[in-house]
């Protein structure tokens, strides 16, 4: 997605909308009518939540472990992930991403009953800053002149709280707020609980993340009664305004939320304050908000994947959130002041603006229709979708694949449709698939081309191809069954295109086999390079031996969104961790949606 330009003019402020279905009644939710903050209660919803992970370079990251509360899916080679109907919070809805060097990605959004919402997450690296001596201690100074200084003796093994000695590993990265990337690099939002306990929205100067290691990995913090001084490097366009002294603020990554954690002191073009542990790290001013609403649609439907943004009148402050597969952005913008509002393309900064507020309280904008400019096309994927007895679907998703990323849109009435922008009036790809969630059953890939306009894809039959994934296997004359919801399974890609990881997790279990790739088809036999759950003793650097070599049997290969399954004999696998040897007795089969 081209970036948008730069905002170096702007003070920003970004509490990231989230992607949720229309909705006027705000339970739980105080109206800031007298500018005095707000009170936002956990509030469960039951609903699903795509997205996309990028690193620095906008490139996908394939592989990547992402979580929402309990429940754990990995991107596929697109970067994509996807939890349905799902447990999250109506005002705050947390998504996580690990993967190896870089900081954690989160993000923070609002999700209403029954949504489908959509988010990017960018990745920031986690690049090493310098060593510092546990005994003597010191400071470490990143490439915009910010320092993470540390106290002598002041560190301790984060797991064990025990005293810890030896060279520190510092890890640490400057968040820029005027960038225009920040809608998808920021950690959680810039929601916030201030030391009222109200719900407030930040006005950022600066960021900074920082995580420290020991010499084996192991992850450290600062000890108890012991503080670290960090100093911010203001940006340049931020600098002359930036107050004397501003609240500093922690990043909560269970619930997301920014915590008011202290004060920083301004001297000259930098921030200085003192933290008692390592997180993500905020110097803001707080602004009071109100929950705005809105639908945003072309002439031919919802505007999909458009990013909205709000600024003050005052040219400062934004919010920023992304529409989901119907349209809808909903989330907190400041209270009491004009703002203005813009649609933006991935591909030229505006397609639509207008003024709108001041707001005293909660607001649904209802629905804003969005002309499209000249150099912008849209391209509109729609159809029917009926169940094995020719009915309408009642309840059901649309999966629309192209260019590279994926849109799932619900299905309402036996109808769907999605409309999406583009740069250039190049023909694109397109392959549909319906899913019936009542009868778990779905239509095979309808394929079609097109470059802008209207594409209709007429009736497709949900019917015919079920969609129950599982994982079954047998260790030692034991049989486990990754088959009864909730289950996350997942396709990652690795060696190249030589082998891939299937997988799928639980509450309880977790299990994932290795095999060959090459010449995969139906009929096929591909060589089990590997076998682990959750019931056999692993470590990362274990290796695996079978004897004899035991082949994977492909019984079912569908299109990229279909499925693969298969299965494999009982075997004998022997695993070694170090010098421990184990031998197991296994055999299993599957059925996984396919990734790529």
């Amino acid at each position: 997605m081209k970036l948008l330009k730069s905002l170096a003019a702007l003070l920003v402020v970004f509490a990231l909308f989230t992607l949720s279905s229309c909705q006027k009644d705000l339970d739980h939710f105080v109206p800031d009518n007298n500018n005095i903050g707000q009170v936002l209660n956990p509030t469960p919803v039951q609903a699903t939540v795509s997205g996309v992970v990028l690193d620095q370079n906008d490139s996908p990251v394939s592989g990547a472990t992402v979580r929402s509360g309990s429940n754990t899916t990995t991107t596929d080679t697109r970067g994509l992930f996807r939890f349905s109907n799902i447990t999250m919070d109506k005002y705050a809805s947390v998504v996580s991403v690990d993967v190896n060097g870089y900081f954690k990605g989160i993000r923070t959004f609002s999700a209403i009953e029954g949504s489908s919402n959509y988010i990017k997450i960018k990745l920031t690296p986690k690049s090493l800053a310098g060593n510092v001596d546990a005994a003597s201690g010191g400071a470490v100074t990143l490439p915009n002149n910010s320092i993470v200084t540390l106290q002598a003796n002041s560190v301790v093994v984060k797991s064990t709280g025990q005293a810890y000695t030896g060279s520190i590993n510092v890890y640490a990265a400057y968040i820029d707020p005027t960038l225009s990337d920040i809608p998808q690099t920021i950690p959680g939002s810039f929601q916030a609980t201030d030391a009222n306990n109200f719900r407030v929205l930040l006005n950022s100067y600066a960021m900074l993340a920082v995580q420290l290691e020991g010499q084996s990995g192991e992850l450290l913090q600062i000890a108890t009664g012991k503080t670290a001084k960090l100093r911010f490097t203001l940006p340049t366009s931020l600098s002359a305004a930036a107050p004397a002294t501003i609240p500093l603020w922690s990043l909560n990554e269970t619930d997301g939320l920014w915590k008011e954690d202290g004060t920083a002191t301004k001297t000259g073009n930098y921030y200085e304050g003192d933290v008692a542990h390592f997180s993500f790290w905020n110097c803001d001013a707080s602004l009071n908000s109100i929950y705005l609403e809105m639908t945003i649609q072309t002439a031919n439907g919802p505007l999909t994947n458009a990013l909205v943004r709000i600024t003050r009148a005052n040219g400062y402050n934004s919010s920023y959130g992304y529409t989901d597969s119907l349209g809808n952005v909903s989330g907190l913008v400041p209270s009491n002041e004009s703002l203005h509002l813009e649609v933006l393309s991935n591909c030229i900064d505006q397609i639509y603006s207008q003024n709108i507020g001041p707001f005293s309280q909660d607001t649904n904008l209802g629905t804003i229709t969005v002309a499209t400019p000249s150099q912008l096309y849209t391209l509109t994927i729609s159809g029917n979708a009926n169940d094995c007895n020719g009915m309408p679907v009642t309840g059901g998703n649309a999966y629309v694949y192209w260019e590279g990323q994926q849109m799932i849109t619900p299905i309402t009435n036996g109808n769907f449709s999605v409309t999406y922008t583009r740069c250039n009036a190049s023909t694109a790809s397109v392959e549909v698939v319906v899913e019936d969630h009542a009868t778990q059953q779905q239509s095979t890939v309808w394929t079609g081309s097109a470059s802008s306009g209207i594409v209709n894809t007429g009736p497709l039959s949900a019917c015919g191809l079920t969609t129950n994934e599982y994982i079954n296997y047998n260790i030692d004359g034991v049989n486990y069954n990754l088959d009864v919801t909730p289950n996350y399974f997942f396709q990652q890609q690795i060696l190249g295109t030589t082998a891939t990881n299937l997988g799928g997790i639980n509450s309880t279990d977790s299990v994932h086999l290795t095999m060959d790739y090459a010449n995969i088809g139906v009929g096929s036999s591909q060589q089990l390079y590997s076998f682990g759950s959750g019931n056999i003793s692993t470590s990362a650097n274990s290796t695996y031996a079978f004897n004899p070599t035991v082949n994977v049997t492909i019984s079912e290969f569908g299109a990229v969104g279909q499925f693969i399954s298969g299965s494999f004999p009982q075997t004998i696998m022997t695993v070694t961790n170090g010098t421990v040897i184990t031998t197991y007795t296994i055999s299993g089969s599957f059925r996984i949606r396919r990734a790529y």
